[in-house]
């Protein structure tokens, strides 16, 4: 099969343009609909279905057996371990009342699949995920492939699953692509095989779906311990310094990464959410922080997608550029709405766009109208404080900003409807083309009943202590330019060659990376694998509070053009393969990566 690596190390594909292969050779096909109609969606009315609820996945109660566990993972296990298992496979689901039936990839509860009723994109989210555990727990998620090597339309069925913003071991970060120059610790296949490929290593063959050398052709074994950030250092005698509680995420999402076809995925439906939780964001409204919790803690997955007539996704596979929809669909459903009460909510906000930018504003139907919102959270955790009186923010591909909003303020009095509002125009993947007036309503709350007092969110969060001038002094230096050769998007004027790290920090040294946008004005949010990032400095100016360390950690950062930044990292416990890379998808494909090994 012919994928845009061999076409890019042959000279013959560009961002701008793109030779035409025949359907079934893996970038998929252009519909006539999408060149005869432009890709326009059929007219939807906004506000007809209800925002999704999601299922908790279902617990493996029995162990899995020793040896049928991927090899790297066995170390980790231990009495408090626990049992999961996912399936890709293809399914049909409803996006909007009026569309036909779509058939999508997607993420399924293996041991509690969907009902044939339930119509839906997203319809599960793990049990409540619980940072900080010892050594021995955590849980094991066992990923099936259940698709097949049959290409309909768009995508490549070979897998692997990143969860985006977690520490965990390098086989299980989602690597895009098997590697030959391998670490010793690296296994051979981190890629899942579809149903009906023969992928073990020199060509053996499956005996009752394990190789002969152990692997598992079509599940792969995702090992997440939940420690703390620098546990696995101290047990291990590389640090005497034990770990601490500060750097704990609270909001995940786990997607397809395949190398050369993740917007291809992640567009057909190839991603998740997972709240996080420990002994300070508990959860729970009665204990901890006291955030809002439960029924009142919505995860919000924002995605732009094309339909046809039949309800079918339109995809241009040959547009680099960045790809955009004209539907806006919140957790896999086209506009919905959602009734709550006159209470405080958590909002936990998701881009998981391929390649637009949203501005979003808390609104009513009063043309320039805004609400505020305190904000508590991005990618990086909870914020040492928060900010309050938010009226806008600005959310690029893979971050994630939360807020807690009010609607039990006298400011909602004599409201009834509130919005979620994008203000961000864009036309193409280049750029956003600015804020205007009047944007597209993503959601609607309908707001029902009488005023009800919950607990105030406190004035401190997670505190901790921005890097200090004596770290930022010890750190290693390196320079990374986001910018554009040989027709595609680069990195320091190379297309990725995931066989070749650019680099090799090592456990425990403090690095500090400067990344430079030098691309000619077209923006790229970066994100760095297995660390969160401190951000120091920004166009050499201090940071917003939104991202400034000391406040704020992020594990993705937007360049606007021309712009750089300043990030500290330090990476901890797991040596192996990682990866850096644009977030809008079309870039990444388009090469804008590199591959760095984490050495002891």
């Amino acid at each position: 099969m012919v994928t845009r690596r061999d076409l890019i190390k042959l000279g013959i594909l560009g961002s701008g343009g793109f030779v035409l292969l025949p359907p079934g050779g893996g970038f998929g096909r252009v519909s006539s609909f999408f060149k005869d109609n432009q890709g326009s969606s059929p007219r939807l009315t906004p506000f007809v279905d209800e925002l999704p609820k999601f299922e908790v996945l279902t617990e493996v109660h029995t162990p899995f057996a020793p040896a049928t566990i991927t090899p790297y993972a066995r170390p980790y296990i231990g009495t408090g371990t626990r049992y999961f298992e996912i399936a890709a496979v293809e399914r049909e689901v409803k996006f909007h009342k009026k569309l036909p039936l779509t058939s999508v990839w997607a993420y399924v509860d293996k041991n509690n699949p969907p009902a044939s009723t339930n119509q839906q994109l997203i319809t599960f989210q793990f049990p409540p995920v619980v940072i900080g555990q010892p050594s021995g727990h955590g849980f094991l998620v066992r990923h099936h492939n259940f698709l097949t090597t049959a290409l309909r339309d768009f995508g490549h069925p070979t897998l692997t699953a990143h969860f985006h913003g977690g520490h965990q071991p390098a086989p299980a970060d989602g690597f895009p692509a098997d590697i030959t120059h391998r670490p010793a610790d690296f296994p051979g296949h981190v890629v899942i095989c579809p149903q009906g490929m023969v992928c073990c290593r020199s060509g053996e063959k499956p005996i009752r779906g394990v190789c002969p050398s152990g692997e598992a052709p079509h599940f792969f074994d995702y090992m997440y311990p939940l420690t703390d950030v620098g546990l696995q250092d101290f047990e291990a005698g590389r640090s005497p310094i034990r770990p601490t509680r500060d750097e704990r995420p609270s909001f995940l999402w786990f997607h397809d990464h395949i190398l050369d076809f993740t917007r291809t995925n992640v567009y057909r439906g190839l991603a998740n959410v997972v709240p996080v939780f420990d002994d300070l964001d508990t959860g729970d409204e009665t204990t901890g922080l006291r955030l809002p919790s439960g029924a009142h803690d919505l995860p919000l997955v924002l995605q732009d997608k094309i339909f046809d007539t039949s309800g079918a996704l339109i995809f241009d596979p040959f547009n680099g550029d960045g790809f955009l929809g004209d539907t806006m669909v919140v957790n896999g459903v086209v506009q919905p709405f959602h009734e709550v009460e006159r209470r405080k909510y958590r909002l936990r906000f998701l881009n998981g766009s391929n390649a637009r930018i949203y501005q979003i504003y808390l609104t009513n139907d009063v043309v320039g109208q805004t609400f505020p919102m305190t904000m508590i959270a991005t990618e990086g955790g909870l914020m040492a404080a928060p900010i309050r009186n938010v009226q806008t923010f600005t959310i690029s591909m893979a971050e994630r900003f939360e807020v807690v909003v009010d609607f039990a303020d006298p400011i909602f009095n004599g409201q009834s409807a509130i919005y979620i509002e994008n203000r961000m125009a864009q036309s193409n993947g280049r750029k956003p083309d600015g804020v205007v007036r009047r944007g597209t309503k993503l959601l609607k709350f309908v707001l029902k009943g009488t005023p009800i007092s919950t607990p105030e969110v406190p004035n401190v969060l997670r505190r901790f202590d921005a890097i200090t001038d004596a770290e930022l002094s010890r750190a290693v230096r390196r320079s990374f330019k986001m910018d554009r050769s040989h027709g595609v998007f680069t990195i320091n004027g190379e297309p990725i060659d995931i066989e070749r790290p650019v680099g090799t920090p090592k456990l425990g040294q403090p690095e500090l990376w400067h990344i430079e946008n030098s691309s000619g004005g077209w923006w790229h949010p970066n994100h760095i694998h297995s660390e969160l990032q401190r951000v120091i400095r920004r166009n050499g100016k201090q940071p917003p509070l939104s991202e400034r360390d000391g406040n704020a950690r992020k594990d993705t950062v937007l360049l606007r053009g021309g712009e750089s930044v300043d990030v500290f990292l330090k990476f901890r416990d797991f040596t192996g393969p990682f990866v850096s890379h644009c977030h809008n998808i079309e870039h990444e494909d388009m090469a804008m990566m590199v591959r760095f090994d984490v050495v002891p």
